[in-house]
């Protein structure tokens, strides 16, 4: 019963029974309803006040996220979901449990800002003919994975709202990373979120959806600023955390030419109008530098793969304090033995590589705020595992280890939490330090050193059946431990 109940009823009786009662009665019931209240805040009390269950980590190295020298000799106390304490040396805390790190390197949980949980099928028609309850059980699959392989957040970019597997991980239902889910693409006919088949109609002019994709709400084929507002509205309403636009074309489909920018100037602003309307930022798929440009003058923030940019427009993004998602494993020759890939999209690919000479030195240059990126799609789960680590060693390889192990903590963290649509909000992601969320690692050896210790991994398509990375020794999510082999 609640608190204003039983007060209520205690009324109703001093009210009721004062004409009719004998006054002993009337006592004995009024005594009766003091009682419950008494016990009822008592209660209450005592559940406000009962102690978080601490997790105290003793003996261990801190990569914090953002500095590039590990801490030595440190403990960390964990109470309930966060970071209460970082110290050097010993920490008292009594009733905690104690877990010895043993000299081992104690790390941010890993974030991926580029993830497609809910794609990893062989190919586009494989998605296409899928039922909700296949992507639904898949997607249950390759969250697991990916927390177990130590990515404690995804940001994932297309293809799932905060409805379904995101709401089951985080009632506690499934295990699996924290989802900032960007809800369907929003895309424009024959861009890089158009996956129909040729026969399939175009909604806008037929009014019939044939798609699977669209119907699934995985990806809108939407033209002109009041269709497109509508579908970004519709993502929101649907739990997207940020919105995810095509602003120009990319490899992995058959109908947006590699130069192209499938949307106009006021056609990315009504994308960006909606989600500065909510709170929220937009992230867009971009390669060539007039896309680019033309999306950070729209008010994109965040930049997916750009690997055409040329000095001009990275000028503009630094200036503009936008940030670069770029999956490294694009610009590899490995990809092109992807089985998924058409001629059509090899074609594309081999397109592609010819123009991404400045890439590279202009990232060094200009050192934008790089965050890392997957982007595995369209792949087997193993595939998808064999990616994610083949990312991990190239970024490191291509940039050195701190900068892939800082865009894949702090500077990740930064950016996940731009949006004001996050029910995270009780803490920092991507640093260990007092107050942010104990999304933790321990790690066997240091990863500023060797990131193989993460799973890091220079073999990719040739890479034997990927299994348990042994030298990540814990796993812990918001306060509770995945996964523990010491």
């Amino acid at each position: 019963m609640r608190l204003g109940s039983i007060v209520a009823a205690s009324r109703w009786i001093g009210i009721r029974t004062g004409a009719f009662m004998p006054m002993f009665i009337k006592k004995s019931l009024l005594a009766v309803g003091l009682t419950a209240i008494t016990a009822f805040v008592a209660s209450a009390a005592a559940q406000e006040e009962k102690p978080k269950p601490q997790v105290l980590f003793t003996n261990v190295n801190i990569f914090d996220g953002k500095n590039d020298k590990l801490a030595e000799g440190m403990s960390v106390l964990v109470e309930g979901n966060l970071i209460k304490k970082v110290a050097k040396g010993d920490i008292e805390a009594g009733g905690a449990k104690v877990i010895d790190g043993g000299g081992r390197t104690l790390m941010p949980g890993l974030i991926d800002m580029h993830s497609h949980l809910a794609l990893a099928f062989p190919s586009l028609v494989a998605l296409e003919s899928a039922t909700w309850e296949a992507i639904g059980a898949r997607t249950a699959l390759v969250a697991k994975e990916t927390l177990m392989d130590g990515f404690t957040t995804v940001r994932d970019a297309g293809g799932m709202n905060g409805k379904g597997v995101k709401k089951m991980i985080d009632l506690g239902e499934l295990p699996g990373p924290r989802i900032f889910p960007s809800g369907a693409f929003v895309g424009a006919t024959s861009s890089h979120s158009d996956f129909r088949l040729l026969t399939m109609r175009t909604p806008g002019i037929d009014g019939v959806n044939d798609s699977n994709m669209s119907r699934l709400e995985i990806g809108y084929v939407v033209d002109g600023p009041a269709a497109i507002m509508s579908a970004a509205r519709r993502n929101l309403q649907m739990g997207a955390t940020q919105l995810k636009m095509m602003g120009g074309g990319g490899v992995a489909t058959e109908y947006d030419p590699w130069h192209s920018t499938t949307y106009t100037l006021d056609e990315m602003k009504a994308v960006v109008d909606v989600a500065k309307g909510y709170g929220t930022y937009v992230m867009s798929h971009l390669n060539q530098p007039e896309s680019i440009s033309m999306a950070l003058d729209a008010g994109v923030i965040s930049v997916e793969h750009g690997f055409v940019i040329d000095e001009p427009t990275m000028k503009k993004l630094v200036e503009k304090g936008a940030y670069i998602s770029a999956q490294i494993t694009g610009t590899s020759d490995e990809l092109s033995k992807l089985p998924s890939l058409t001629p059509e999209n090899l074609r594309k690919l081999r397109l592609a590589h010819g123009q991404m000479n400045d890439f590279f030195t202009l990232i060094k240059k200009y050192k934008p705020k790089q965050v890392f990126a997957v982007d595995a799609v369209l792949a087997t789960r193993d595939n998808y595992i064999r990616q994610r680590r083949h990312e991990i060693w190239l970024f490191a390889k291509k940039f050195g280890s701190f900068e892939m192990l800082k865009a894949a903590t702090s500077t990740a963290g930064e950016l996940a939490n731009v949006t004001k649509l996050t029910n995270y909000h009780d803490g920092k992601l991507g640093v260990i330090e007092e107050g942010a969320y104990a999304d933790i690692l321990l790690v066997d050896g240091d990863p500023l050193k060797d990131v193989a210790v993460i799973g890091g991994s220079e073999l990719w398509l040739k890479a034997p059946k990927p299994a348990d990375i042994k030298t990540i020794r814990i796993v812990m999510k918001d306060g509770k431990i995945y996964k523990n082999t010491l």
